[in-house]
């Protein structure tokens, strides 16, 4: 029973260290990997206005956005590896890593996407200049039936912060981004 046990949390360990390496921009040099990042915020947000079309008018409202692609993953222990770019109005990108951990009940790995509006430069500046923790514990969830969705409103957890998370299941995923640091990515600078 014991070797059981060992053997799938190897085969737990493995498969959570194969996913969160598939949560890292693609590429060896660091203008492949700033590309790749671009080309996820390019797709992403395409969908995004085609799926939520108000979000458009949010982003150009707002001091600045970022769009991050994320692996969450659990088997007994769990959480979430991503990537994503901030952009402010005046086109300056910084380029960012994020991750979170918990506790979790059984074995799942889930790609989402988040779109995070900015609301003010001064929230945007922090959060791109420094590790930003996201300390709220707020979450949301909804159940739909099409393949594909969006969450928006899970996102609202600050005043500051509109988070839209779009993932390929529908909506039945639940946005809590309570534990989730974010921190710009050394050597895409």
């Amino acid at each position: 029973m014991k070797f059981r046990s060992t053997m799938q949390l190897i085969a737990a360990v493995g498969i959570a260290a194969t996913l969160a390496a598939c949560a890292t921009p693609e590429g060896t040099s660091t203008l492949d990997k700033q590309n790749s990042t671009l080309s996820m915020r390019d797709t992403t947000l395409t969908r995004l206005y085609k799926e939520k079309p108000e979000a458009r008018a949010a982003i150009d409202a707002g001091a600045g956005y970022g769009v991050f692609s994320t692996i969450a993953m659990g088997a007994v222990v769990g959480g979430s590896n991503g990537y994503g770019v901030v952009e402010d109005k005046a086109g300056k990108r910084t380029y960012m890593r994020m991750a979170s951990g918990g506790l979790n009940l059984g074995v799942s790995a889930t790609e989402t996407k988040l779109v995070l509006v900015f609301k003010d430069k001064a929230t945007l500046d922090k959060f791109t200049s420094e590790t930003f923790e996201w300390g709220s514990s707020a979450s949301a969830g909804a159940k739909g039936e099409k393949s594909g969705g969006m969450n928006e409103e899970a996102g609202k957890m600050t005043r500051d912060i509109t988070v839209y998370q779009l993932t390929d299941t529908g909506f039945a995923l639940t946005a809590n981004l309570a534990g989730t640091k974010f921190w710009p990515e050394k050597g895409m600078n």
